[in-house]
């Protein structure tokens, strides 16, 4: 047996969902299981910085390649276009030419509705077994446009009776899964994953000249906060007796929210404290990391929010940072305020506030969170525990497959 995760997200180098695909492969291999990462969208764009330039190789003892044989897409339009359709169909030949029986694939690829519902067709054809990676509610992290709720309503009603199986982030799509998925279908809960080896880093908060807040996330107010994190921060910095920084990945001058970011750093005198630093690399996050003295995870109540569970918390929660976080989410069941997290109610500004400054001021709550706080990871969401519930899940399908031949 062999498992294929097809996607369409830049490998190795990217951001949250590469990370857990990342952690699957190692997973299924900590178990013996032969794995191997399919790209079928060309990721990097001639003219910007390249992260994925290999287009066939191994990262971290994991195989891969982009169907396409090539990482970069064109600069014109309509030539990007015919590519994705040709690399569509290159995957597909793949498909049919190397899927043995009993084979598994894992789709990290939530668009494309008709197109993946072949790939599970062809997937089927082969006797082979098709599971959905659900980690979003389909269509369900842009605008709730009338476009978005028809396509989810084709994949709910017409692509997940197709699946074998599904791997659910969370209870809330765990839910979702049983309530659309065939009688015959599988389904198991797998949270956020860390590879904890990897992230359980030392504390050198010490070493930074300057103490700081760090968030490795977007600048997008629907999706982490951003608005609300940055005033709380200004809040926060108007009364602790020494200077402290709010340090973010991402470019502020590509963010929809730059104008009411501006008018924040105005309103609370914060140019030169709250510093937006780009893309990084993991080894650089990992340093950001590692100094941070504290981080803050700030989902808002939205539709999003409500099925999905950050993975940046587990990161954070490896590296033994003091976390603030929001009561939104599948989160909240498996933290506890005050022991491995401070968790408040979501879009409480002030509250956050007042908790950026007690963390600021209170060196053995925020070894208490630390301590905890890598435990609770360690136990929970170290990739390492979960390729056995993988091959337990590919084993109940085959199970059902047989007795309903």
């Amino acid at each position: 047996m062999k498992v294929y995760i097809i996607t369409k997200e830049p490998f190795p180098y990217g951001m949250a969902a590469t990370n857990r695909i990342i952690c699957y492969a190692k997973a299924l291999q900590h178990e013996n299981i032969p794995c191997e990462v399919i790209i079928f969208t060309r990721t990097e764009v001639y003219g910007k910085k390249s992260n994925n330039t290999i287009n066939k190789g191994n990262y971290e003892g994991i195989s891969f390649r982009y169907i396409s044989n090539t990482t970069f897409r064109s600069k014109n339009v309509i030539i990007r276009k015919i590519f994705d359709i040709f690399d569509r169909f290159k995957l597909r030949q793949y498909l049919k030419k190397e899927l043995q029986q009993d084979d598994v694939v894992i789709g990290y690829a939530g668009s494309l509705v008709n197109y993946i519902n072949k790939i599970i067709d062809l997937v089927h054809a082969k006797k082979a077994i098709y599971i959905r990676e659900l980690c979003e509610f389909p269509y369900g992290t842009s605008k709730e446009t009338k476009r978005n709720i028809r396509l989810r309503k084709i994949v709910l009603q017409k692509q997940f009776p197709k699946c074998d199986g599904f791997i659910a982030i969370s209870e809330t799509l765990k839910e979702l899964a049983y309530k659309y998925k065939s009688s015959q279908a599988v389904v198991t809960k797998i949270p956020i994953l860390v590879d904890f080896a990897k992230y359980n880093l030392p504390n050198y908060s010490y070493k930074a000249s300057v103490p700081y807040i760090f968030h490795s996330g977007t600048l997008y107010e629907q999706k982490d906060g951003i608005l609300g994190m940055i005033e709380a921060f200004g809040i926060a910095a108007q009364k602790i007796p020494f200077p402290i920084y709010f340090i973010s990945t991402g470019d502020k001058e590509n963010s929809p929210h730059k104008k009411e970011i501006d008018i924040l750093i105005d309103k609370y005198h914060l140019k030169g404290q709250l510093l937006f630093i780009g893309y990084i690399t993991n080894d650089e996050l990992r340093e950001y990391l590692s100094k941070a003295t504290l981080v803050i995870i700030n989902k808002k109540n939205t539709q999003q929010n409500k099925y999905c569970f950050s993975t940046k918390l587990a990161e954070y929660l490896a590296a033994g940072k003091p976390t603030i976080i929001t009561n939104i989410g599948e989160a909240i069941n498996w933290l506890q305020d005050r022991e491995s997290a401070i968790i408040i109610d979501s879009q409480n500004t002030l509250l956050m506030a007042d908790k950026i400054i007690e963390l600021f001021l209170n060196p053995a709550l925020r070894e208490h969170l630390s301590i905890t706080a890598r435990q609770t990871c360690k136990t929970y969401f170290d990739y390492i525990h979960y390729g056995a519930i993988i091959k337990s899940l590919i084993q109940e399908i085959k199970t059902n497959k047989n007795e309903h031949k």
